[in-house]
């Protein structure tokens, strides 16, 4: 619940990019422009030069180059980051253990002669237990020494004893800009224009690559525009900050407190209207430090108060045992009207509350001349209504005082009385029929 109500709030103020951050893309376009992948290192090199030459302000490789390539290209390609002045960020990511990436067994860093001339970062992105990015480390230790994560190295702000950091996922991704590798490498003006002073990162975006992740509101993005996100909660102040858990359990105890004041002083209608609006106002509360001060308020557990409540008021206005009563009564009816023998009811004062089907084809008389009729007087004592054929009264009668009585009735004689409505209901009932038309 708590990470779907802030995913809601992401939705409710969406936010757009500051545009100070540019992902160039290795999207469909230029794979099948270039024609082959991975692409020879000359690329890499070519487009790094074409960035110098536009004056972006910092450049960062989502591609891996940990391993060599031809010596040609590997060379081409530490010119190129030489020439850079040591202004492109180059990744280093964790191999793990297992799936749940728990244990991990090798730190995948760029080649020593790239590592010279360029900055390493982490870009490794882990996601909660639901499937989905929430959190982005502003880096991690290996070997005793902290390594920045890529975001926070573009974003210049990162500090080993910083906790990774809650992205703000209402800057909406299309607002990310995007520019295709082939028309920076192609030089092309308007592109190289747009990216003048700005900070890129190079990475794939095409489905091919398989660089793709899941992030709150059921949206799949890029490794890059995931790292361009956090990049943009940090330049813009917005990593989101949760609160503690004493602040989250002070809005379920206020409710507790205010429910015990206000039990027996107030009619339901009332509590249920406290409780409904200070769930309204608290949501909105936090919508509101969520969108303006970038703290991230966890409600969840004063909702499911407020819910518990409001089952309690409903429980407490609902008298069940009479519920209860009026279900086992109409299932009864059910199967009373049901029966192959002729069953007839009174409640306690005697008089016939039921007359069913059978017991009107044995006695000739409707249920409507029947109802309200005392149990022991008139037609019901074992006389007929002349419509052919004679009825044999019985030898024994017996009356017991309760609720309701139960009378079954044969063709030709009283079969049995009873005060137990269980057992002319369910599984119970079933076997009493039976019982009884063996009887008969």
């Amino acid at each position: 619940m708590k990470n779907a109500l802030v995913d809601l709030r992401f939705s409710a103020f969406p936010r757009q990019a500051s545009g100070d951050v540019v992902v160039i893309a290795i999207d469909p376009p230029s794979i099948e422009a270039i024609g082959v992948w991975p692409w020879p290192r000359r690329l890499h090199a070519e487009l790094i030069e074409k960035l110098v030459a536009a004056k972006v302000s910092g450049i960062a490789f989502d591609v891996d180059f940990s391993t060599p390539s031809t010596p040609e290209f590997d060379r081409a390609l530490t010119n190129a980051l030489q020439s850079a002045g040591g202004s492109v960020i180059l990744p280093s990511f964790q191999q793990f253990a297992d799936v749940n990436k728990q244990k991990a067994i090798h730190l995948n860093r760029p080649l020593p002669s790239f590592v010279k001339h360029a900055w390493p970062a982490v870009v490794n992105i882990s996601t909660e237990s639901d499937g989905v990015v929430r959190r982005y480390p502003y880096g991690d230790k290996f070997d005793g020494s902290f390594l920045p994560s890529m975001g926070a190295v573009l974003a210049g702000r990162y500090e080993p004893s910083q906790a990774p950091l809650w992205i703000d996922f209402s800057i909406q991704p299309s607002s990310v800009p995007v520019v295709s590798f082939k028309d920076v490498l192609a030089g092309d003006a308007s592109t190289l224009g747009r990216l003048k002073n700005k900070k890129v990162i190079v990475g794939g975006t095409a489905l091919e690559l398989g660089d793709r992740f899941s992030i709150p509101n059921n949206q799949i993005i890029s490794g890059a525009v995931v790292q361009t996100l956090a990049a943009e909660s940090i330049l813009q102040d917005r990593a989101l900050r949760p609160t503690s858990q004493l602040a989250n359990m002070l809005g379920p105890v206020l409710v507790a407190i205010l429910m015990l004041l206000l039990w027996s002083r107030t009619s339901a209608i009332v509590r249920v209207c406290i409780l409904v609006a200070a769930s309204i106002a608290a949501e909105l509360g936090t919508m509101f430090l969520q969108a303006h001060m970038a703290i991230m308020a966890d409600t969840s557990l004063l909702h499911v108060t407020v819910v518990a409540y409001l089952i309690t008021i409903a429980l407490d206005e609902i008298d069940l045992r009479d519920l209860i009563s009026i279900i086992a009564e109409r299932r009864f009816q059910r199967i009373a009207m049901s029966l192959g023998d002729g069953l007839v009811c009174a409640d306690k004062n005697g008089l016939i509350t039921v007359w069913n089907p059978t017991a009107s084809a044995i006695f000739g008389y409707s249920s409507d001349e029947m109802f309200g009729r005392p149990l022991g007087k008139g037609p019901a004592a074992g006389t007929r209504r002349q419509t052919g054929g004679d009825f044999r009264a019985t030898k024994e009668r017996r009356i017991f005082p309760s609720r309701s009585l139960f009378l079954a009735l044969a063709s030709t004689r009283w079969i049995q009385l009873r005060r137990n409505i269980q057992r002319y209901i369910g599984s119970p009932a079933r076997s009493r029929q039976d019982s009884l038309s063996r009887r008969i």
